[in-house]
C-alpha cells in the first residue's frame, strides 16, 4: 500500500500487514512523523468482495457499521472491531495523550460494542461531547452514543473549531 505523509509529502510503501498490527504508530521514512490512515476499513472490505454470482435475492445483510476515526493534534486512531477500546488522559500508556491538569489519568474511554460506538466518561471533572445535530453535554460518569461527526473535549468545553479539540470522524466502510 503506499501512504503520503501529510507533513512532507513523501511516498511511504507500507506492508497492509504492518497496518492491521501497528494500527496508526508507523512512522514516516523521511521525517518520522506519524502518518495517517483513512479509508482502511473501507478498501479492506472493496478488496475483500469478489463479483457476486446471479442468484435469487435474499434478504439484505446488515451493513457494516461506519469506521471510528479520533483524531487529536497529529495523532490518528482508528476504531473499528480490530480496535474496539481506545483509552484517552494524560498518561503516557493511554492511546490518546492530553497534556492538560483538568484530564484525569485514565480520563475516558472511546469503544466499539456490538455494532455501536460509545463514550465512558471515568473523570472528575467530566467530559465535554458536541455532535452535528445536537447541544453539547458534559457527560460525567456515565456512557453515550456516539453517532455523528463531533468534537471531545475531556475535561474541558469544546466547539467545532477547538485546537484542543479530540475529533470525531465517521468513514463509511462502503
Amino acid at each position: 500500500m503506499i501512504v503520503y505523509c501529510e507533513e512532507c509529502g513523501y511516498k511511504n510503501v507500507i506492508d497492509e500487514k504492518r497496518v492491521s498490527n501497528m494500527g496508526s504508530h508507523i512512522p514516516c521514512e523521511k521525517c518520522g512523523e506519524f502518518l495517517r490512515f483513512y479509508g482502511i476499513k473501507a478498501e479492506a472490505l472493496k478488496a475483500s468482495l469478489k463479483k457476486p454470482k446471479k442468484t435469487p435475492q435474499k434478504a439484505p445483510k446488515k451493513t457494516p457499521p461506519a469506521c471510528l476515526i479520533l483524531k487529536y493534534g497529529k495523532v490518528v486512531v482508528i476504531v473499528n472491531e480490530t480496535r474496539s477500546r481506545v483509552e484517552i488522559g494524560r498518561q503516557k500508556s493511554n492511546d490518546i495523550q492530553v497534556s492538560n491538569n483538568r484530564v484525569s489519568r485514565t480520563h475516558a474511554i472511546v469503544e466499539f460494542k456490538k455494532g455501536t460506538y460509545y463514550l465512558t466518561d471515568q473523570s472528575s471533572n467530566g467530559t465535554y461531547l458536541l455532535m452535528e445535530g445536537t447541544e453539547g453535554v458534559t457527560v460525567k460518569r456515565k456512557q453515550v452514543e456516539l453517532t455523528a461527526k463531533g468534537v471531545i473535549g475531556p475535561g474541558y468545553k469544546v466547539d467545532f473549531k477547538s485546537s484542543d479539540a479530540i475529533q470525531i470522524i465517521f468513514e463509511p466502510t462502503s
